[in-house]
């Protein structure tokens, strides 16, 4: 963009924020700084997310039940902290969730874990027909991954 089309915009902006009523200049600086705290906190959880990331998620239907085997990379030399949630729709209608337990020491690549979930819930619920895992560091979410 150049510096023209950067002023022009830095004009609309201003126009916008300043144009109208007391109460609606309150308004709109109310909103272009919840906007512009939005956008900061989007940058900050994309640095959270370059940190763990899921690549797969495969369902295997065993005779016991099913297990769900998580393939995901780690980026740092040293990570603690790391949470699996899977999230299960069955076809009888219950969303049901599983947590992994916590994992920490875990070195820089590639990793594998399982989530098992056993033949009860299928005799309960019905079979999955839907799912997804979501990766938490730390308590943040970071990562999705879905069917």
């Amino acid at each position: 963009m150049t510096g023209e089309g950067v002023c022009c915009v830095s004009q609309a902006l201003i126009k916008y924020i300043l144009g109208g009523k007391f109460k609606e200049k309150m308004r709109r600086i109310k909103h272009a700084l919840i906007l512009i705290s939005i956008l900061f906190f989007m940058g900050a959880d994309f640095c959270l997310a370059s940190s763990s990331f899921l690549e797969n998620i495969s369902k295997i239907r065993k005779s016991d039940g099913y297990t769900f085997k998580i393939n995901y990379q780690t980026t740092q030399e040293w990570t603690d902290g790391l949470i699996f949630k899977l999230f299960c729709v069955f076809s009888k209608g219950a969303e049901l969730s599983f947590t992994s337990s916590g994992y920490s020491n875990i070195k820089k690549g590639w990793h594998n874990t399982e989530i098992k979930i056993p033949i009860v819930y299928r005799d309960r619920y019905g079979y999955i027909r839907d799912y997804r895992v979501e990766m938490y560091f730390k308590g943040i979410l970071v990562s999705i991954k879905g069917m």
